[in-house]
């Protein structure tokens, strides 16, 4: 009469133990997350930011220009490969080489920005298009970060965040990089072709 119960009892056990881990997991990431957004890391916060505002930017001016924007990217970074360095370098001797190199490809895609892209703005772009907008920020803000962490010693490289340097500064994903943002633009023109 009382085999029943302890059984029970017994079949209980492994859901109780689930729950406890479950618990337990949610628990620390709580506590990793409130770490985190009271003292955030450095790295992580600034992607963060450059990848809110290349989106509002990106709803505010269209998706067109940020097709744009990624294609000046490959081009300055294409152009930046081929000048000497040792005799460009030495204009910027008030930072680092290390600094003098970010902005030196920095400039050269500010200057392909402004005078080959488009001026006017074509107004803020249609609810149906948010997502191309936001992936597209997202792969040419992951596409800039990944080529200026390029730039940094690797002393500088290794206090990153863990996620930071899994991410942007991963050798392996190289070639991802460069090739993904242009087969995103291919899929989104053919998938939204006719819309901005």
């Amino acid at each position: 009469m009382f085999g029943l119960p302890q059984s029970g009892s017994r079949s209980l056990l492994p859901g109780m133990g689930i729950i406890a881990t479950a618990t337990q997991y949610y628990g620390s990431a709580k506590t990793y997350a409130a770490g985190f957004l009271s003292n955030p890391s450095w790295d992580i916060a600034l992607v963060l930011a450059l990848f809110a505002a290349s989106f509002f930017y990106g709803i505010m001016m269209g998706k067109r220009r940020i097709i744009s924007s990624i294609f000046f990217t490959y081009v300055a970074y294409a152009i930046f490969s081929i000048l000497p360095e040792e005799n460009i370098l030495p204009w910027f001797s008030f930072v680092d080489i290390f600094a003098a190199r970010i902005l030196l490809f920095l400039l050269i895609f500010a200057i392909l920005y402004f005078l080959l892209g488009t001026r006017r703005s074509r107004g803020p772009i249609r609810v149906s298009v948010w997502w191309q907008v936001f992936v597209l920020s997202f792969i040419q803000v992951g596409f800039l970060v990944y080529i200026i962490i390029g730039f940094l010693p690797k002393e500088t490289v290794q206090t990153l965040a863990p996620l930071t340097k899994t991410v942007f500064a991963n050798p392996s994903f190289k070639v991802w990089w460069f090739i993904l943002p242009i087969l995103v633009v291919i899929f989104l023109r053919r998938w939204g072709r006719g819309e901005d």
